[in-house]
């Protein structure tokens, strides 16, 4: 299963520290459902800057079609990625993804936001491309989440994650200087269950139209569900 859905609600100063960012360029706002295709904001470097820009979610290189996902055991294997891989890596900020408990009855799906247990910003590994128009009039900007493995609190719902880089981690992935495959490879780890946890939320984020606050909020299931 693909990652599919997250959210970044953290407010840009708390960006700008956690990924030491020195340049915004885009408009930002918090984003409570972010789904495929959309917009969405990367760190990338700029020689010794960080800047966080914008790409549209879901890879369209010039070689092939549109990705939401990329699975990185395939980064070094496909000479195609291997390029992207090495040149364009950067860091998409989130700060919980949403994933699909199947039921019982093997037919209701009940979504939930995995977060880090101290509920800070993280950041996912991603790959991203620009390429112009054969006028030259316009550039198309796109990027994708590298995924790996489920831990332990994933697992249960879904046999794949996005690749959540630590600190060290997101110091090594937006290094232009690194471009040794195994160093690399080694970043493309589950994260440790330890440092995560899963709760349910609403069904309103099933629909891509419903991007509110309340996406977030973890649900009692305990209570009668609201009809929507």
């Amino acid at each position: 299963m693909m990652c599919e859905r997250f959210s970044l609600t953290t407010d840009v100063p708390e960006l700008a520290k956690q990924f030491r960012i020195d340049k915004v360029l885009t408009f930002y706002k918090p984003r409570y459902n972010v789904s495929p295709r959309q917009t969405i904001h990367a760190v990338i470097t700029n020689g010794s800057e960080r800047w966080l820009d914008e790409f549209r979610w879901g890879l369209v290189p010039f070689w092939g079609k549109d990705a939401i996902n990329a699975d990185s055991m395939m980064m070094d294997e496909k000479r195609a990625f291997k390029r992207i891989y090495v040149k364009n890596r950067c860091v998409i900020p989130s700060d919980g993804f949403y994933v699909w408990r199947t039921g019982e009855d093997g037919k209701t799906r009940q979504p939930m936001r995995i977060v880090t247990t101290n509920r800070r910003v993280f950041g996912m590994a991603g790959i991203y491309e620009v390429w112009a128009s054969p006028q030259n009039d316009y550039e198309i900007r796109t990027c994708t989440v590298l995924t790996t493995a489920a831990n332990r609190v994933v697992e249960s719902m879904s046999d794949r994650m996005p690749v959540i880089l630590d600190e060290e981690g997101i110091e090594q992935w937006l290094d232009p200087s690194l471009t040794d495959k195994n160093r690399l490879r080694f970043l493309l780890r589950p994260a440790p269950a330890e440092t995560m946890r899963a709760y349910p939320v609403s069904q309103r984020v099933n629909s891509t139209d419903h991007e509110e606050p309340d996406c977030v909020e973890e649900l009692d299931l305990r209570l009668p569900l609201l009809k929507i």
